[in-house]
């Protein structure tokens, strides 16, 4: 037991001895009317919760003050009365950090981070602006992150080749559908006469066969009916030559 205190009382000791740093937030930049937070944080991490802990701007200007585990508004600046923020909570990770809301262009400058019993600082900056500042901020970023003139055209000049592409390859496929459609209606059309053309060649030879068939019938006819009429009537004996009588008579005369 008394071995494990003592490697504890030892580790206490070289930790610290440890050579602490304070680390300060990138420089902060608000708008004027807005908030801003300010940071700094030790490395390694020392709990502050029990110890003084001091925002201010040229060592003796209070910004704010952390003392008994409380604040100290009664150190602090009068322009900065009600207006600032320690976060307690933070404290306990060895991290200080500071809120001012309702910036002013006066807030501009330095601000440091004291810690009495650790003789440790850290300072960062806070920048105010404007609002037409910021705005014309936007703007300018907005301009440099834009592309240039140049390629804003060819990017157009694509987009508008690519719109007068689009109707034009609809127009050549409009137009190869109807030569399609179209070919084959005169496809159609041509079977069509072709067929018509063999229809009325089949018809003329039907034609050519029923008048034959015709002809022949009634020459068969007219055979039957003269053999017919020759068994009817027989054929009757006429003199080759007749005297004239005066009588009117005729007297058939013989060589």
């Amino acid at each position: 037991m008394m071995k494990k205190l003592f490697f504890l009382l030892l580790c206490a000791k070289h930790i610290s001895a440890l050579p602490l740093a304070c680390l300060p937030s990138q420089p902060v930049e608000a708008v004027e009317g807005g908030s801003a937070t300010l940071q700094c944080r030790l490395d390694p991490p020392i709990n502050l919760s029990s110890r003084t802990v001091e925002w201010n701007r040229g060592h003796t200007l209070y910004v704010h003050v952390y003392r008994s585990r409380r604040d100290d508004p009664d150190s602090q600046m009068l322009q900065y009365r009600d207006r600032t923020t320690l976060n307690h909570g933070d404290l306990t990770r060895g991290v200080s950090t500071l809120t001012i809301s309702n910036v002013s262009l006066s807030d501009n400058g330095s601000y440091e981070v004291y810690l009495p019993q650790l003789e440790v600082r850290c300072s960062t900056h806070l920048t105010v602006v404007t609002k037409e500042q910021e705005n014309q901020t936007k703007r300018n970023e907005s301009s440099t992150t834009s592309p240039p003139a140049g390629e804003r055209n060819d990017a157009s000049n694509r987009e508008a080749g690519r719109a007068a592409i689009i109707p034009t390859v609809l127009l050549i496929l409009i137009l190869v559908v109807l030569l399609v459609l179209k070919s084959g209606k005169i496809q159609g059309w041509m079977e069509t006469l072709r067929g018509g053309q063999d229809r009325q060649t089949e018809m003329a030879g039907n034609e050519c066969e029923n008048t034959n068939l015709n002809t022949d019938t009634e020459t068969g006819d007219l055979q039957r009916d003269g053999s017919e009429n020759s068994e009817s009537y027989p054929l009757l004996n006429v003199p080759d030559r007749y005297d004239i009588l005066p009588t009117g008579r005729g007297t058939n005369i013989q060589d």
